[in-house]
């Protein structure tokens, strides 16, 4: 039997990645005892249970302000292990971490570290690479913050969509203003329709609930006809009909904002180098209260080398709240070690604006216009997020 022995830390990558590439039969997580709540332990056990269903784990508190009582109450857990056995000093406090590598190396056991940045778990009395770590899911990472998936606010498209939507969004970016209302007409033309209902008939000049009179922009709608998001257009005098081509072109034909987002996306699929791309992914952040709460939506996340990265985009000028919503989102779930990604159709970078000098300061990545509508916005997009490692981050306030 192997046993792999933890010091519980607030910072999840030191709770999972060690016992997701050991793959141990048992684990052992000794907490600082001021923690009352267990549902941290529930939210591991969740994690762990898709990779390891006949995992055993057990958690004891341990005094952490006492390096002696830490050392004695881990003694006397490696004491009781039958089998193999494996002791991780990379979470947990300073004390803990001196006290466990006493207590290790005294009783025999193998003295592991973890090391996030470079990707391998070396023992520490022979310094020998016992393993590189294991790559991790958005799965591994929601499931050990106690968290859960609760659906997608915009459904993610079909790869042979892909060109027809890079086409149609640099179309949009282009005719902002023109799209803007031809949008807000097209949200109060469908407002009268039922939610599966395609076929669209009205006016081409409305008035809105502010009585604001709004028409669309007819070459938008001919665009969208071309490329296969609309059908049967007919512009007639005074009024117009159509059919969208499905319900999910109803909902990107009626949503402002959703072209950046499934730009991003098909952007970070195509590059083919990151894992787990989800669209407008919605996340319940207590999974264990029994009720089914949406927190934050987020444009697009994806796993980059083990790594959470979260994209916010925004189809206009990026604010210090969006900035500091989406720290607030990072930190939530990776913590130190994730990322994030604001992508705004402004000119932030280009200007070395206020914003992006925000950004810079937060930690966070920032791609303006001048990205988005370059021809290479995918390798940028790429080149960004991994130039943006730990190791250079390493050193910075954040």
């Amino acid at each position: 039997m192997r046993t792999l022995i933890l010091y519980y830390d607030k910072d999840i990558l030191k709770n999972i990645v060690a016992p997701l590439t050991l793959r141990p039969d048992k684990i052992i997580y000794l907490y600082d005892s001021g923690i009352r709540d267990m549902t941290p332990f529930r939210s591991l056990a969740a994690c762990f249970r898709p990779h390891m269903p006949h995992l055993v784990m057990e958690q004891y508190p341990v005094n952490a302000s006492s390096m002696e009582k830490i050392y004695s109450q881990t003694c006397q857990v490696i004491d009781r292990i039958i089998g193999e056995g494996y002791l991780e000093v990379t979470g947990g406090s300073e004390l803990m971490i001196l006290a466990g590598y006493r207590a290790g190396c005294e009783k025999g056991i193998h003295v592991i570290h973890t090391d996030l940045v470079h990707d391998c778990i070396t023992n520490l009395v022979t310094n020998e690479v016992i393993a590189k770590t294991e790559t991790l899911s958005l799965a591994d990472f929601i499931h050990a913050k106690g968290a859960c998936f609760i659906g997608e606010s915009h459904n993610p498209p079909e790869s042979d969509r892909y060109t027809s939507i890079q086409k149609m969004a640099r179309y949009l970016f282009s005719h902002l203003q023109e799209w803007k209302n031809t949008c807000s007409y097209l949200q109060t033309v469908a407002a009268r329709y039922l939610p599966n209902e395609v076929f669209m008939e009205s006016k081409q000049q409305i008035y809105m609930k502010n009585g604001k009179k709004i028409c669309p922009d007819k070459e938008i709608l001919k665009e969208f006809q071309r490329l296969g998001f609309l059908k049967n257009l007919v512009m007639d005098g005074e009024r117009l009909h159509f059919s969208y081509c499905s319900i999910n072109d109803r909902q990107y034909c009626t949503n402002y904002g959703v072209w950046l987002e499934l730009y991003v996306y098909i952007a970070a699929q195509q590059s083919g180098v990151f894992e787990d791309v989800q669209l407008g992914t919605m996340i319940d952040w207590n999974a264990y209260d029994g009720v089914s709460v949406a927190g934050n939506e987020i444009d697009v996340i994806l796993m980059d080398d083990s790594m959470p990265v979260f994209i916010s985009c925004k189809l206009r000028e990026a604010d210090t709240a969006a900035l500091n919503e989406l720290l607030i989102v990072k930190k939530r779930v990776g913590g130190w070690f994730s990322k994030g990604v604001m992508v705004t159709f402004s000119k932030a970078k280009s200007q070395d604006s206020g914003t992006y000098k925000r950004a810079q300061e937060l930690g966070l990545m920032l791609l303006d216009a001048s990205d988005i509508m370059a021809e290479d916005f995918g390798s940028r997009l790429v080149k960004t997020i991994h130039e943006h490692d730990l190791i250079s981050m390493k050193w910075k306030k954040i």
